[in-house]
């Protein structure tokens, strides 16, 4: 058996062309490095390198030696982080989401059927997700559409329609709904972690008219000082998020709401159940409310 630090010393060799340039990114010494050359030659029991002048380089022994060298190293830290990522995945639960609201929703039900867990969180769009499910990058995703994939489940989660607030004495505060053609010029304030409402707001107004905010206190103080107007949906309407003076309206247009859809493999459908089966009752409840 070759031991690691003889290989990884050759393949360093390899690529440097020279005991100096090897050992000086090895953060060895010359002798040091040369011996351990003699030590893995002595381990193959064969000739990997031409010696002449004191110099050291590779044969075509070598050359096929050092290929090797290298698939095996490779192959070493690719068991390392399966093994690594594997235990990690004993302890945490990655979920990938679509839009913050749903996630945010979603975390006090996830933290009650997956007690024990780490659960991590990250927007990305929904190709990113429907990829990182199959990949094993994520065991839960929230997606805005529920995909054609038959390696999926999918279960309906939650809606969310986009509102503007404006102040209560503009223009478009007594109407029962706006469309974006309707707010076409206005200064809009917006955060920047919206996930693919971004994309929604970028398709419908210029970049001048969308005012992004990356530090959320910043957001909040720029909405309570100024009379800019503002996107809001009706579910954090719902949880109270309603400054005062301000007057809340839908935005009619089919882009401008959006179903959620909770997803898995369907290869591990049966470890979330109970999960799924609360998601579900949870929902039907809140639809029934809503409807009230």
């Amino acid at each position: 058996m070759i031991e690691t630090y003889l290989l990884e010393q050759f393949a360093a060799f390899a690529k440097c062309g020279t005991l100096l340039k090897a050992s000086e990114e090895l953060h060895i010494s010359q002798p040091t490095l040369s011996r351990s050359m003699k030590k893995l030659e002595d381990a193959l029991g064969v000739s990997i390198f031409h010696r002449e002048n004191s110099k050291l380089t590779l044969n075509e022994t070598g050359i096929i030696a050092a290929e090797y060298a290298r698939k095996a190293l490779d192959a070493n830290q690719d068991m390392i982080d399966h093994v690594i990522a594997f235990d990690r995945g004993l302890h945490t639960i990655s979920v990938g989401a679509c839009s913050p609201f749903p996630i945010n929703a979603l975390m006090p039900t996830l933290q009650e059927y997956l007690s024990g867990k780490t659960i991590s969180t990250e927007l990305r769009d929904d190709a990113h997700l429907i990829a990182g499910l199959k990949n094993h990058g994520y065991h839960l995703a929230i997606l805005h559409a529920c995909p054609a994939d038959s390696a999926l489940y999918c279960q309906r989660y939650l809606d969310e329609q986009l509102y503007i607030s404006v102040m209560a004495d503009h223009p478009l505060a007594g109407e029962e709904d706006v469309t974006f053609s309707d707010l076409q010029g206005l200064r809009i304030l917006m955060p920047e972690s919206v996930g693919f409402w971004m994309h929604i707001c970028e398709k419908h107004f210029s970049p001048s008219n969308l005012l992004v905010q990356s530090n959320a206190d910043a957001l909040g103080e720029l909405i309570d000082a100024s009379s800019l107007p503002f996107f809001n949906s009706d579910r954090m309407i719902e949880l109270g998020y309603t400054p005062p003076g301000r007057v809340f309206v839908p935005i009619c247009d089919a882009d401008a709401s959006a179903t959620y859809w909770l997803c898995c493999l369907k290869s591990v459908q049966k470890q979330y159940r109970s999960l799924f089966n609360a998601v579900r009752g949870a929902a039907i409840t809140a639809r029934s409310a809503r409807s009230k």
